[in-house]
């Protein structure tokens, strides 16, 4: 068999099973049915099992190594090939411990709900009492129930992590956070190159930034400012930079529903979401997951987004993330082969999500989109950017909050994982661990089980965003209600699909490969 007809017969088993597994995925997150849960684990052993034959990975690494594709495309197709087998050797025994587990944990997360004042309420109701209680007392209380599903998960996540070291060992690598890297065509010596030097440059514009903040929380909770506590700071995890006073619009889009808001956006910059939208689950319920996720359900036109919509700028900042996310893969071009109709890594689609997001405070979005009052911009604007800037150093040290504990859980899954924790929290957040506490939070973070070693892949993606954001200026004099943008967007950025590893395509896109100083421009010199 040459390479041409073995990725045919592959393709002609693989789209179908990825199909029928996004399907009960999406099932799964709008359902919280068992039913699904148990359908969905099913087929993703059904696509492990696609990869686990030693055979089939055999013959791949051969033509891989021998370099024998016939052309760019097919040589692209063998490599990508190649890593999903060399990632999918497991033995049936293996297979079934991964997708059991998975499936058990997943649904701990999309069914559980916190108690708070003695009733059952959502995740957007414990973040209204973070965002707008005065009371210590009543967030403190808001912030350990959005924490109480930490015990519930902490002991499985432990045993996921054993099973996916012990698959990982058995490929050659050091653990699974190593072969995540590997695999996803990154190394852990660069990833932590990049974060190792911008936790260094973010250290004291961030360490100032906090203090400003830290007596403006010290004023509004009427407490000393060394008395202030994880709760204190609007979120759960302290992921972005508290909107309050004037830096609060929320009472501008109390009125203005989401969806006619990233309708105007789309539209402005030439990029169709409709057909998106209609297929997406946009509003929240019982038994639906409670986050907000974009899939790719056939690789043909069939992109959907789930969200849990409330008229607030947070969550028009989450949808216009998502339709991001969406429109990236949209506009890939549907003449590629189907291995290669997808993006080239999760960071660069991350990038486009992040760079749409950012829009949300954006002066031309706010005034052109939004329609705030010009008054209002004239008086906020100032604070808007900072309040943009410094939700970016937070972000930035949350980020390696994730990054070095998820390293550290792989490299010992049986250590004191709750006092590293909050070790890392201390180091790189500068907050105040609680005192006496003894609870494995660090569970509460769904994306350590469900998404796992993948968070670094959020300020790569912030870096690329910037890059891209840097050449659109450049090019096209920004993005709101520019077609241009979005039309150089489709052309440079969406259409290519994966016909190339990420950075390369970030070289072709704008001339050069990753390059953090455009970030470190924007948001950490920015206020120097």
């Amino acid at each position: 068999m040459d390479p041409k007809t073995f990725i045919q017969e592959h393709t002609a088993r693989f789209a179908p099973l990825e199909k029928a597994a996004t399907l009960a995925e999406w099932e799964v997150a709008t359902t919280g049915s068992a039913q699904a849960s148990q359908r969905s684990a099913e087929l993703q052993r059904e696509l492990m099992r696609l990869y686990a034959d030693a055979n089939e990975y055999a013959q791949v690494s051969r033509w891989f190594e021998n370099r024998a594709a016939a052309d760019p495309h097919q040589a692209r197709e063998l490599k990508q090939l190649y890593l999903s087998y060399r990632g999918g050797q497991d033995d049936e025994a293996t297979i079934n411990a991964l997708t059991e587990q998975m499936k058990e944990i997943r649904e701990v997360y999309v069914n559980f709900r916190a108690n708070y004042q003695g009733r059952e309420v959502s995740d957007n109701a414990l973040g209204e009492v973070l965002r707008h209680e005065t009371d210590s007392e009543k967030v403190q209380e808001a912030w350990e129930a959005s924490k109480a599903i930490g015990p519930q998960v902490a002991e499985k996540i432990r045993a996921l992590a054993h099973t996916r070291n012990a698959s990982a060992r058995k490929k050659g690598f050091a653990d699974f956070y190593q072969q995540s890297l590997e695999l996803s065509e990154l190394s852990d010596e660069v990833v932590f190159a990049i974060l190792d030097e911008l936790e260094e440059l973010t250290r004291e514009p961030f360490r100032r930034a906090k203090a400003g903040l830290d007596a403006q929380l010290s004023r509004r909770f009427r407490v000393p400012v060394e008395e202030l506590r994880p709760w204190h700071y609007f979120d759960r995890f302290f992921q972005g930079w508290p909107q309050f006073g004037n830096a609060n619009l929320d009472e501008y889009f109390r009125q203005q529903d989401p969806v006619e808001l990233n309708l105007r956006t789309y539209d402005g910059i030439g990029l169709e979401v409709r057909d998106i939208l209609a297929r997406s689950d946009l509003y929240e319920r019982p038994g639906k997951d409670q986050h907000a996720f974009m899939i790719d359900v056939d690789r043909s036109g069939d992109i959907r987004t789930l969200n849990n919509l409330k008229n607030n700028l947070r969550w028009n900042g989450t949808l216009l993330h998502e339709l991001g996310h969406a429109v990236d893969f949209k506009y890939i071009d549907p003449s590629l082969p189907f291995l290669l109709r997808t993006v080239p890594h999760s960071l660069s689609t991350e990038a486009i999500a992040l760079l749409m997001g950012r829009l949300a405070l954006n002066e031309d979005w706010l005034r052109e989109i939004a329609r705030l009052p010009e008054a209002v911009l004239a008086e906020r604007l100032p604070l808007l950017r900072a309040q943009q800037r410094n939700g970016q150093l937070s972000f930035a040290r949350w980020v390696f909050v994730m990054s070095h504990f998820e390293r550290a859980l792989y490299a010992d899954p049986d250590q004191d994982l709750d006092t590293l924790w909050w070790d890392l929290v201390e180091k790189f957040q500068m907050l105040k661990r609680p005192e006496g506490r003894r609870e494995p939070d660090w569970a509460a973070k769904y994306h350590i089980a469900v998404a796992p070693a993948m968070y670094h892949n959020y300020l790569l993606g912030e870096l690329n965003a910037s890059q891209l954001m840097h050449k659109l200026i450049e090019q096209c004099g920004g993005l709101v209600n520019r077609p241009e943008a979005g039309a150089w967007l489709v052309e440079k950025v969406f259409r290519p699909g994966a016909q190339a590893d990420w950075n390369e395509l970030l070289r072709r896109a704008t001339g050069e490969t990753l390059q953090p100083k455009y970030f470190v421009d924007e948001f950490v010199n920015s206020g120097a």
